[in-house]
């Protein structure tokens, strides 16, 4: 945009110039207006870390209803589902862990810092604009130093209402579908004065999860059975307030709040596929943003307070003579300056300083552990056309007290951070980048205090990324655009936090032995062309391929062998076709072959599996209303397959929704 209001400016300058050279006329001199276009370049296209979005158009096209339906379509994310509604969600990047990926809506943690998995199938996708995956977690814009903590980072970003000449704005509609999923959703926005606008979101969800599923008993037969105890009941409901707070400022208040009920759907063994748990969370959070942007500052304040509360029960668990009943209460108050401040025209620092206090209780302790952190962040940019390059650096001191004060324990740790990127070609536009990064996790509370497995002595994992890729992306033709990324990765995990059996396979033991070595190749290809005036497609394809090796002991017969659960190449295919207010969607996911343990022999083998979703959408406009109507196919081929040992996952499911905007 700068540039194509430079150009003009000259233009006019020119023939002011040519027009005052001539002799004076009476007449007026009237100039036709020109118009100067250009394909605008994409923000993953600039970045020298890597980069993956999803936008507001291609969200509505994912197949499911959550930030996990998403995100499995990004290159290098390996889903942990456990199947239906209920089931939970986690992923893992590039073979790290779940706990080395932090995720934030609009710049506010989520955190879950008993578990450090938050559940991804709790966030729905209806009122967001844009999904990120960010991995290295680079950039010179203000953000909390804790979202530089992770290996990663996902970023929710939520939908900022076009008011116009109205005060109200909102939509509401229902999913139905198969499997008993009712899904109705409503969000009103008011506009309160100048600048700024009050909204509530509701978001309550049923679903019964009684899919059917295929149970193989070798020379005995098959059978087809259904899913139990794969129930879900939940409400989510969100309210913001956003007011403009002079020219350059912003203040922002949000509370959300969550309740789920859900059956957790056990593992298919020994031909029994009974199930009893249940699970319940009730979590609140409460938080204060301030933002402020100028010329050469740019400042970001965050306070949240969360509040999570976790019931687990199992009516059936072995060993006793009464339910197992186990509540949780976790608590988190966050403080976060962050600013970015440009010190000359290719030259910008960053810094944030993070303060953490969690509390973490649970009802078969006697004393409660607490958690305190002091993070620190700086980074030293320099952007020109064809160049770009960041360095900079975490500090981290974190104490940890235990049930009790013998067990205070104090952690420091710098974690450095750099990366380069290079233009080396403008038609086509080819660049290079290449990133390295140090980072690290505390054990979760889980993994140190949890009954029966926790060891408060455990050591943070230490991670080390090395990203080198190359980006590029052309225009063939007018309205015609493909965009490509490719990386190769490099990561080394010490201390990797296992879990050992010891008196029995109820009773284990959390210790650090473990060294993974990952090495892997992403690509991604975008595609699009436009179909006349109203008319589009889009083609978005990303390619994944890891080994990740375990190096933790030469002498044992696992060296070298892949981790589990983490397949050697995973592939997304996403199309889309548009045509005035009609279209049509067609998603391909598919998972490679992998191992359920170190110990990679043929009877801990899972098979590779294809699925493939469909829908298609009427999306008419009557003024300012808006209507879309979407009917989908979810496993359209009726696959039988899993991707956890034992958790069969649904078949083919149909969904229809409808939605008012107005």
């Amino acid at each position: 945009m700068k540039s194509n209001v430079t150009v003009t400016v000259l233009l006019l300058a020119f023939l002011i110039s040519r027009a005052t050279a001539q002799e004076p006329v009476t007449d007026t001199l009237m100039l036709k207006g020109v118009e100067i276009a250009s394909e605008k370049i994409s923000r993953k296209e600039l970045t020298s870390f890597p980069l993956q979005s999803l936008s507001a158009t291609q969200i509505a096209s994912v197949a499911g209803n959550s930030v996990a339906d998403a995100l499995k379509t990004f290159s290098g994310v390996t889903l942990r589902d456990y199947g239906g509604a209920g089931g939970l969600k986690t992923v893992m990047v590039r073979s790290l862990g779940a706990q080395h990926t932090g995720v934030f809506i609009d710049g506010a943690p989520v955190s879950d810092i008993a578990s450090g998995q938050p559940d991804l199938g709790k966030f729905p996708l209806g009122n967001l604009e844009e999904v990120s995956l960010n991995v290295g977690v680079g950039g010179s814009e203000p953000m909390p130093a804790r979202a530089r903590s992770g290996a990663s980072v996902i970023n929710l970003r939520s939908i900022k209402p076009d008011f116009g000449k109205f005060k109200t704005r909102g939509n509401a509609g229902i999913r139905g579908g198969s499997f008993g999923l009712i899904n109705p959703f409503l969000r009103l926005d008011h506009k309160t004065g100048t600048g700024s606008w009050f909204g509530i979101e509701i978001n309550p969800l049923f679903s019964k999860g009684d899919y059917p599923y295929l149970v193989d008993n070798g020379p005995a037969g098959s059978a087809r059975l259904k899913r139990g105890n794969g129930d879900l009941t939940s409400l989510a409901a969100n309210l913001s307030f956003s007011a403009k707070a002079g020219d350059s400022s912003e203040v922002r208040v949000f509370a959300r709040f969550s309740n789920a009920e859900r059956g957790l759907p056990g593992a298919v063994v020994f031909y029994n596929p009974h199930s009893s748990q249940r699970l319940t969370n009730k979590d609140l959070s409460l938080g204060f943003q301030l933002m402020s942007d100028s010329k050469r500052t740019s400042l970001l304040t965050n306070a949240c307070w969360s509040y999570a509360w976790l019931r687990y029960l199992d009516p059936d668990y072995l060993g006793y003579d009464h339910s197992l009943d186990n509540r949780y209460l976790q608590q988190e108050f966050h403080l976060s300056q962050a600013g970015t401040f440009n010190i000359s025209r290719h030259f910008s620092a960053s810094l944030a300083s993070d303060f953490i206090l969690n509390t973490f209780s649970g009802s078969q302790y006697n004393t409660d552990p607490w958690r305190g952190s002091f993070l620190l962040s700086a980074i030293l940019a320099h952007q020109t056309r064809n160049t770009g390059a960041e360095a900079g650096f975490l500090a981290s001191v974190i104490k940890d007290s235990g049930k009790d004060p013998s067990e205070e324990a104090l952690t420091h740790k710098v974690s450095p951070y750099f990366s380069l990127s290079v233009r080396i070609a403008d038609v086509p536009s080819l660049r290079l980048r290449m990133m390295y990064k140090h980072s690290f996790r505390m054990p979760a509370f889980n993994e140190m205090y949890y009954a029966l497995v926790g060891n408060p002595g455990l050591l943070p994992e230490a991670a080390q990324q090395l990203n080198t890729g190359l980006l590029g992306s052309y225009a063939p033709f007018k309205g015609v655009l493909f965009r490509l990324s490719a990386d190769a990765f490099f990561n080394r995990v010490h201390e990797k936090i296992v879990a050992i059996p010891t008196q029995n396979l109820f009773v284990w033991s959390m210790q650090n032995i473990g060294e993974v070595r990952t090495r892997g190749l992403d690509i991604q290809l975008d595609a699009s062309a436009a179909l006349g005036r109203r008319g589009k497609a889009s083609v978005n394809l990303a390619y994944t391929y890891q080994e990740a090796s375990d190096i933790s002991d030469k002498n044992s017969s696992d060296y070298g062998n892949q981790i589990p659960y983490i397949p050697w190449e995973t592939f997304s295919a996403m199309f889309q076709l548009v045509h005035r207010s009609f279209s049509i969607d067609y998603n391909l996911l598919f998972n490679g072959y992998r191992y359920v343990s170190s110990e990679n022999i043929p009877q801990n083998l899972l098979p590779s599996w294809w699925i493939s979703d469909a829908g298609l959408a009427w999306s008419p406009e009557a003024g300012r209303y808006k209507y879309r109507i979407k009917a989908g196919v979810t496993n359209l081929f009726d696959k039988d397959y899993v991707v956890i040992r034992s958790f069969p996952m649904p078949g083919r499911g149909f969904v229809i929704s409808g939605a008012f905007n107005f």
